[in-house]
């Protein structure tokens, strides 16, 4: 069975548990703010009108770790379900911290519903996550369902701080590389790796597959990230779908312009000045080329890259269906055209 054929059926099943739960809650008076948080997750656009659905890629991770285990999915799908919320709880806030006015072509919620209701949603979503994923109890017992608690809110402390690190380095002049890459770690691989161990910790594996299920995880997240910043300033925006050198444009401090900073000066002179035109924007991609920025984000990306497979293969040694989707849906998002 391919990773496609699976994810048609799997995140249908996604979408139903968030919505069966969502619609479980007593909103009383304050049902606008369970349409925001519909809004929020794609079911419903700003006239309440039914909406699409995104890809739930960490839900189907736990979902597929579980089943290249076999063990059963309905038992993981509370806590596949509590990570989504969760997600998108870190998306509303990154937005409003972010004053980013749009996320996948529709306004923020922030914009639409302005910065006080919209805290208000994502605190909403943060307890909602929490409250889910306690129902894994029922399927796994209240030993499974603790240890499942506390590593989650040990996550939520390291997505805020990644978060931290992340808007912090906006008024730094010198941000070095390894404190870029504890700011990813949090920011963007911590809930993968959540996602994935979780997976094994539903299963019932032993707790060294744990660590490879964290480890696999963790390096597909940064593998991930990673190639987002290289395909930031190199990616073909036909691909992409945004403009070449886009986070040049939006002097985002990614991995290739911290290297660039620390290692090119002419690169620096450029970046400081107030604005950036094309010829200027095409000039600092040279010189970021010519200084090897291009070559060592490259390299980081393939570590990683490496590093994912290499824990998925010592995991699963024999495929079934969902191991098989596993490697699919990694080959999917750890080879995009760098």
């Amino acid at each position: 069975m391919t990773f496609t054929t699976l994810q048609n059926q799997l995140v249908p099943k996604i979408n139903q548990a968030l919505q069966a739960f969502l619609d479980s809650l007593d909103f009383g008076q304050s049902t606008n703010l369970k349409h925001m948080i519909a809004y929020h997750l794609g079911w419903r656009d700003a006239d309440n009108k039914r909406g699409g659905t995104g890809k739930r890629i960490r839900p189907l991770l736990t979902l597929l770790c579980t089943g290249s285990f076999d063990s059963d999915l309905v038992s993981a799908m509370p806590v596949a379900t509590g990570i989504e919320f969760l997600h998108n709880f870190t998306l509303i806030h990154d937005d409003i911290e972010d004053r980013s006015p749009f996320r996948h072509g529709r306004a923020t919620l922030w914009k639409k519903w302005g910065i006080p209701q919209a805290i208000n949603a994502g605190d909403a979503l943060f307890s909602i996550a929490h409250l889910v994923l306690l129902d894994i109890a029922g399927n796994c017992g209240n030993l499974i369902a603790v240890q499942a608690a506390r590593q989650f809110n040990q996550v939520c402390l390291h997505l805020t701080q990644g978060q931290y690190l992340d808007i912090a380095f906006e008024e730094r002049d010198e941000v070095a590389l390894d404190s870029y890459i504890e700011m990813i770690t949090g920011k963007t691989a911590a809930l993968i790796a959540y996602a994935t161990k979780m997976g094994g910790l539903i299963a019932g594996v032993d707790k060294h597959k744990q660590q490879l299920l964290t480890k696999f995880g963790e390096s597909l997240g940064m593998a991930f990230q990673v190639q987002d910043d290289y395909l930031g300033i190199w990616g073909n925006p036909k691909i992409t779908g945004k403009s070449a050198a886009s986070d040049l444009l939006t002097r985002k401090k990614t991995l290739p312009v911290l290297f660039g900073l620390r290692d090119c000066p002419e690169f620096r002179s450029l970046w400081e000045k107030p604005r950036h035109n094309t010829e200027q924007v095409n000039r600092m991609s040279q010189l970021l080329e010519d200084c090897g920025s291009r070559t060592y984000t490259q390299e980081q990306s393939t570590r990683y890259t490496n590093q994912a497979f290499s824990s998925l293969g010592a995991l699963f040694p024999i495929n079934n269906e969902f191991t098989h989707a596993l490697n699919e849906l990694c080959e999917i998002l750890l080879n995009r055209k760098l």
